[in-house]
């Protein structure tokens, strides 16, 4: 089964632009399944959080991840210990602290999904908006990174992921980022 955002793959994703077209694929090799991404896709797939190169043998439970689309794999035969639906939960604005909000708030704040060519702030336009130092930035991005589950992410994607999942969890709103900026003493 092929998997991506193309009309003809098997699974279709078509509300999730960081899916390539033809992302993965699932297939049953030797009776068991596997997943493969053999650099078909842009953003890669995650198997329980872990980046796949290749292919990689699927357990029932196993959580796929392609772009910001989470799946969860079954192979329909229920164990006895899956008593639960395993569900991805996006972070709340009460599971970060103070300074890690307000750091979160000044990297969305130049960030614009709808035009091409911006991206979230550096490192150093945070600590000079909140008169912090860099070293005590890179500190708090780290802990957001693993916070919003992007610390997987190549190094050059992590930012925008962060962005949009902290604006797609509701942790910033459009109004956080265009609104006056804090100031931190």
């Amino acid at each position: 089964m092929t998997i991506g955002r193309s009309e003809a793959a098997d699974i279709t994703v078509t509300a999730d632009a960081t899916v390539s077209r033809l992302h993965a694929i699932i297939e049953r090799v030797g009776g068991r399944w596997v997943v493969i991404d053999n650099g078909l896709s842009m953003n890669g797939t995650f198997v329980n959080g872990e980046r796949i190169g290749g292919f990689r043998k699927l357990e029932s439970g196993d959580s796929i991840r392609l772009g910001k689309s989470v799946f969860v794999f079954t192979d329909g035969r229920p164990s006895e210990d899956e008593k639960t639906v395993v569900q991805v939960r996006l972070p709340t604005r009460n599971a970060l602290t103070d300074a890690q909000y307000l750091i979160l708030e000044a990297l969305c704040r130049p960030y614009d999904s709808q035009t091409t060519f911006t991206y979230p702030a550096s490192n150093w336009q945070i600590a000079h908006d909140l008169c912090l130092s860099v070293a005590t930035v890179k500190t708090h991005m780290r802990a957001l990174f693993k916070i919003f589950d992007v610390e997987a992410l190549p190094p050059n994607q992590k930012r925008v992921f962060l962005v949009e999942r902290a604006m797609e969890s509701g942790v910033i709103d459009y109004h956080d980022r265009v609104g006056p900026r804090p100031v931190v003493r």
